[in-house]
């Protein structure tokens, strides 16, 4: 695990530079806080990637070559057939150990997926995204040729994109969510498990601030505790929990909060009819200006842009 708790974000933006060998920017305009998908051949990939997080979700598919990436705090020697899985806010790094590399690798927000779902918590429950789940799946060559076939068509229509592309992305992004989720539970539920310490207070806090968040589906506003009033619920010290979960996600007790409150915020700003004043307000914010600069802060949009946008791009 890293020592250096400065752990640099690579948003949706701008981790093209970080990623690819050659100097190639990300391959359509992004505009910060709006959906985004992206897929790319791995054989672009750099051969070593320092220790970051993504501000987004990411799927990679190993076909060919080898090294050693970083999930959390699990080191995995990644070789051919293996499907891999980050979720935000989880650290990671690469290490090249072969010259050539072969697969793809897809990234995508939680709001690019999110678009025509009812359940707008599928990602964050899926075991392999969470940075206590195994993040990665071995494949036999049917199941690694099936998967094969699935980026394939994903790369073929994000290349040729037209007015009907994002539907058939969320498809083929589906499948894929789909089936790595069934070859989970066969593959990783009955394995043997002895969660790490950090983990385990990382999983338990994580279960407790989302379940103050759940007020807000049938309409009432949330009222979050304190970081303090969490780690007494969870009999430790809030220097201890903080600590911990820095150690390994590289953002406070407090930072993880905010973090879901902005995803919940986007949430309720493109599928509510509410105003942004009574979202605030559900959010926990008394002044809907204050909300209104701290979301701008956070996504580099305000709230009614991200609204405009977001209703503009399905008018």
């Amino acid at each position: 695990m890293p020592k250096d708790q400065n752990i640099p974000v690579f948003r949706s933006t701008s981790y093209a530079s970080s990623y690819f060998q050659d100097n190639r920017t990300n391959c359509q305009e992004v505009i910060p806080g709006i959906q985004h998908f992206d897929i790319h051949q791995r054989c672009n990939y750099k051969h070593s990637i320092g220790a970051h997080r993504l501000d987004f979700y990411m799927i990679f598919l190993v076909m060919q070559g080898e090294g050693r990436h970083t999930f959390g705090i699990q080191e995995h020697h990644l070789t051919r057939n293996m499907l891999c899985f980050i979720g935000p806010d989880v650290i990671n790094s690469w290490r090249s150990e072969a010259e050539e590399q072969r697969g793809y690798f897809c990234s995508f927000s939680d709001d690019f997926y999110n678009v025509g779902r009812e359940n707008k918590n599928f990602l964050n429950e899926l075991p392999f995204f969470q940075i206590d789940g195994t993040p990665v799946l071995y494949l036999n060559d049917e199941e690694a040729q099936h998967y094969l076939t699935l980026f394939q068509w994903m790369h073929r229509e994000h290349d040729q994109r037209n007015e009907y592309s994002d539907h058939v992305l969320r498809g083929y992004l589906q499948a894929v969510l789909n089936k790595a989720y069934a070859q989970y539970n066969l593959q990783v539920s009955h394995a043997p498990t002895s969660l790490h310490p950090g983990l385990r207070l990382l999983k338990a806090f994580t279960a407790l601030y989302r379940r103050d968040f759940k007020v807000i589906s049938p309409g009432n506003a949330i009222q979050l505790k304190s970081v303090a009033a969490y780690a007494e619920e969870l009999g430790v010290s809030q220097n201890h929990l903080n600590d911990t979960i820095k150690a390994i996600t590289g953002r406070s007790a407090g930072q993880l909060i905010k973090n879901h409150l902005i995803k919940q915020a986007t949430i309720c700003l493109r599928h509510s009819s509410k105003s942004i004043s009574e979202i605030a307000y559900r959010l926990g914010y008394d002044d809907p200006s204050y909300f209104a600069r701290y979301y701008k802060s956070q996504t580099g949009l305000s709230p009614a842009a991200y609204r405009a946008h977001s209703s503009g791009q399905h008018s």
